[in-house]
């Protein structure tokens, strides 16, 4: 039956609310109703939730009215943020509310690990039909026996905002979850699946992290429904760095006057630094709107944050400034504008935060990539062009972690015994474990039985977590249970010290941040300067210093990498420029009568239509792009450009010391690929000439800077950048480093070799790192094929480095040219390359004016060249 044909109360409800449904409403229903499992594509305001809910509604109400409905869980909800739930759990109301004036039987609850724990046991001897939760509470209460008969009742699932799973721990960990909950459902009356997802791609592959590795799935994509309005702003102009005004100051000017324009703006900042700094900016800039301007990201403090979620929702506030927090669907109110600072680096995460704009079907989401650079304008008019055309990146989901295993047959355990091969074959259900080796899977029991085994003879009582014989295993009880119930989930403590005004919680800072400073000093917080005046333990006393001026925390946020998709994108439009001007023969006299040369007034019209990017930024990019022909070349993906420049040909060095010598690589392959590629080069140069380099990646290449003893040939860039044992001089420059131990400890957290909690209360992270530092170098030394060091070195190598995209570039390397030239200026594309290696080793200044400073510097030499 068609949903236009359905005759309910519930869908009499929504007709009289809303009228005709949306798209992805009219799609869904009827496949929810036949009991299919359905994986919803739509952008954010096009009525995700009601086409998930109202078939369940309708459902419960008509069993409700036959006298038919069960006092038990019947529909679970599964967000990965606490405030999804919240609004939802209110969302829900107003239609049961409705219906039922006198008081709803349909009880919605949320559950999440801020619940009390007289709401818990109310929600156990009272259950609700429909309980909101998140991947977290979920295995919590899988992992207690008193709670599977309430959860074996549970008809529907519905997951949320599936695109902040899939690609993480947190999905894998969550998928297990389902599989134990299918299991507990039954065959009789299969558990029904629904996914709720915005951009993402490719979709058959998500279905397939939905429903588990034998599955079915019905996808209803109208992501293309919602009409979408992207454009780039940028505050460059003619002279993208005036010697009068900073461009920090031109891009916050004419940021407030699209906030001027504009009933409510959000923005985005890829760092929660940048989002304090810039609300800081914005309330210099527009005093009269100073209180309507707030700061939100994931370090403030859970109240201050639902402040601003409640008051943006209200139409209090005219402007939001955020990093990642409100890139999901939070039902945050009418936004007209999203506004990106800087480029979200890939077009799935812009179409997602553009769709904050625009909250409805028959509205327009209108987003703006604010490009503060010459180096961030080509990737800013690229990003667009791929977004318009929905050209998306591919979701990489990651593929059989062992310590989200591990705790998983922990929480396995607590419930009954299980023969290994049951668990085995439920543990492959999963998507992201489908692929997993009976090999694999008896090394992590035998892990969680004593530690593994350099472990077991002396520490089998402090490991141990589980008894374990040929046959089957269980966790054991007492003290083990009670530890694994507090550290459930895959978020590791990263060390964050509280910080407090008087009574108040203002939110947290990294540890490592606030150990930095000292008393007195000023720093930024919620977007308004604080003075700090002690620190105790774990917590940082601050008083308001409203008219000090503030030194903005660098709250050690991981780069964002940029998306191979849009890579591609920017090596094919140099590829094309640089076809073109080789057809022209441009004086090389000295630049500055080149620039002037009219045959490149065609060239600027043919930039600007290229990338869409009008006349005056088409001519920053053209002067930018002839330089670098004239002074070097454009590098394209036809071979591998490798710049060397030392420092003593730009700034001789009368007291006749040696000068750093830096090799520009122009490898377009993404920061986290670079990174792979640069640890490897470096490593393999200390083995050819000595002494240590230093390699500063970025996301169009990375700079390695030498000695002028370890300067090399361009005859022995092959032996340099081989595909030979790449892998395994990976894994020997990692051996040591500090990224290497960081990841075991964020494994030993999550594979329970290390409690990040304890008796209810989070252990600090120097003593996490201690005990995980000597752990690692115990199994280093005995046991380096230990399952969570295996696992540390995978995250390592697979997800913060990029092995495989370093693999695939060396490929294609391997058959094409590689060509060293010697410069005696930093070319322009090696400029935002140059300028990073330089920044890293800043302590504060702020990046525009970093960005102005070097580039006159730069621009003067280059304009001098001959």
């Amino acid at each position: 039956m068609s949903a236009a044909r359905h005759r309910s109360i519930v869908y009499g409800w929504f007709r009289a609310q809303y009228g005709r449904p949306t798209p992805a409403q009219r799609a869904s229903w009827p496949l929810i109703r036949a009991g299919r499992n359905v994986l919803i594509a739509s952008p954010t305001g096009t009525g995700k939730t009601f086409a998930a809910f109202l078939s369940v509604l309708d459902r419960l109400v008509t069993e409700h009215g036959k006298g038919q409905l069960q006092s038990s869980i019947q529909c679970l909800y599964v967000s990965p943020l606490r405030a999804l739930g919240y609004d939802l759990e209110k969302n829900l109301a107003d239609p049961l509310s409705d219906i039922f004036p006198s008081g709803s039987p349909i009880r919605v609850e949320l559950r999440t690990g801020d619940t009390s724990t007289a709401q818990r046991q109310r929600q156990f001897t009272k259950p609700p039909h429909i309980l909101l939760t998140t991947p977290e509470s979920l295995c919590v209460m899988l992992s207690q026996e008193k709670w599977l008969p309430l959860l074996a009742t549970v008809r529907w699932l519905i997951i949320d905002e599936i695109h902040a799973l899939a690609d993480n721990k947190r999905g894998a960990h969550l998928s297990l979850s389902v599989e134990r909950l299918a299991q507990l459902t039954g065959p009789v009356s299969p558990l029904q699946r629904i996914g709720l997802s915005a951009t993402i791609a490719p979709l058959p592959e998500v279905a397939r992290f939905l429903v588990g590795a034998e599955g079915q799935c019905e996808i209803v994509d109208v992501s293309t429904k919602k009409r979408l309005e992207l454009r780039v702003h940028t505050p460059l102009r003619k002279n993208p760095y005036p010697q009068a005004g900073y461009t920090g100051q031109r891009l916050i000017r004419e940021l407030g006057d699209l906030i001027k324009q504009h009933r409510t703006t959000l923005i985005f900042s890829n760092v929660r630094s940048g989002a304090e700094a810039v609300t800081y900016w914005l309330r210099e800039q527009l005093p009269e709107l100073a209180d309507e301007i707030e700061c939100h990201h994931g370090s403030l403090e859970r109240d201050i944050r639902r402040d601003v979620e409640d008051r943006l929702k209200r139409g209090e506030l005219r402007a939001v400034v955020c990093s990642t927090s409100l890139e999901l669907g939070i039902d945050i109110g009418a936004i007209e504008l999203v506004v990106m600072m800087s480029t979200p680096k890939g077009v799935s995460k812009a179409l997602q935060r553009a769709g904050r704009a625009g909250h409805n079907i028959h509205s327009i989401s209108r987003g703006v990539l604010m490009a503060t650079n010459v180096s961030d304008l080509v990737e800013a008019c690229a990003t667009v062009l791929l977004a318009r055309a929905r050209h998306l990146e591919t979701v990489r989901i990651p593929q059989v972690p062992l310590d989200v295993l591990a705790q998983q047959l922990v929480s396995m355990g607590c419930t009954r015994e299980w023969p290994r091969r049951e668990a085995l074959a439920l543990v492959r259900q999963a998507y992201p474990f489908c692929e997993l080796a009976q090999e694999e899977f008896d090394d992590v029991l035998d892990y969680l039985a004593g530690g593994g085994r350099s472990l077991r003879q002396q520490y089998t009582d402090v490991f141990g977590k589980i008894e374990l014989d040929d046959e089957v295993f269980r966790t054991r009880d007492g003290r083990v249970r009670r530890d694994f119930l507090q550290n459930i989930g895959v978020i590791p403590n990263v060390g964050s010290v509280r910080v407090r005004a008087k009574t108040r919680v203002l939110g947290t800072v990294e540890e490592m941040f606030i150990r930095s400073i000292r008393p007195g000093d000023v720093f930024m917080m919620s977007g308004r300067p604080v003075r700090l005046d002690k620190v105790t333990q774990m917590e940082a006393w601050v008083t308001p210093a409203p008219k000090a001026i503030p030194t903005v925390p660098r709250w050690n946020a991981s780069k964002m990498a940029l998306s191979n998709r849009v890579a591609q994108e920017i090596v094919a439009f140099r590829s094309e420029l640089r076809e073109r001007l080789e057809q022209i023969s441009f004086p090389r006299e000295t630049l500055a009568i080149a620039f002037r040369d009219p045959r490149g007034v065609a060239l600027q019209k043919w930039i600007a239509r290229r990338l869409d990017c009008g006349s005056a930024n088409a001519e920053i990019l053209w002067r930018m792009h002839l330089a670098q022909h004239l002074l070097s070349e454009i590098p394209t993906a036809d071979f591998l450009l490798i710049e060397e420049f030392h420092e003593s040909d730009a700034q001789s060095d009368r007291r006749g010391s040696e000068t750093a010598v830096h090799y520009f690589f122009h490898s377009l392959i993404g920061r986290a690929a670079n990174d792979t590629l640069a640890r490897v080069v470096t490593y393999r140069l200390s083995q050819l000439r000595g002494g240590n380099a230093i390699a500063t990646p970025h996301d169009y290449g990375f700079v390695l800077t030498v000695a002028a003893s370890q300067c090399f040939q361009e005859s022995e860039l092959p032996r340099l950048l081989r595909l030979s044992a790449f892998e395994s001089e990976l894994e020997a420059s990692l051996a040591q480093s500090e990224l290497l131990k960081y990841h075991f400890r964020n494994a030993a957290q999550t594979g329970l070799m290390i409690y990040r909690n304890h008796f209810d209360r989070h252990k600090p992270v120097r003593k996490l790192a201690w005990s995980s530092e000597v752990i690692f170098n115990v199994l280093q030394q005995y046991e380096p094929e230990h399952v969570l060091l295996r696992e540390a070195r995978r995250d390592t190598m697979r997800s913060f480095l990029d092995t495989e995209g370093a693999l695939n570039f060396l490929h294609e390397q391997a058959h094409r040219p590689l060509r060293l030239r010697r410069v005696d200026r930093v070319p322009p594309l090696s400029f935002s390359m140059y300028a990073t290696k330089i920044k890293e080793a800043l302590l504060v200044e702020d990046p525009y004016e970093t960005m102005e400073r070097l580039y006159h510097k730069w621009w003067n030499q280059i304009e001098t060249a001959t």
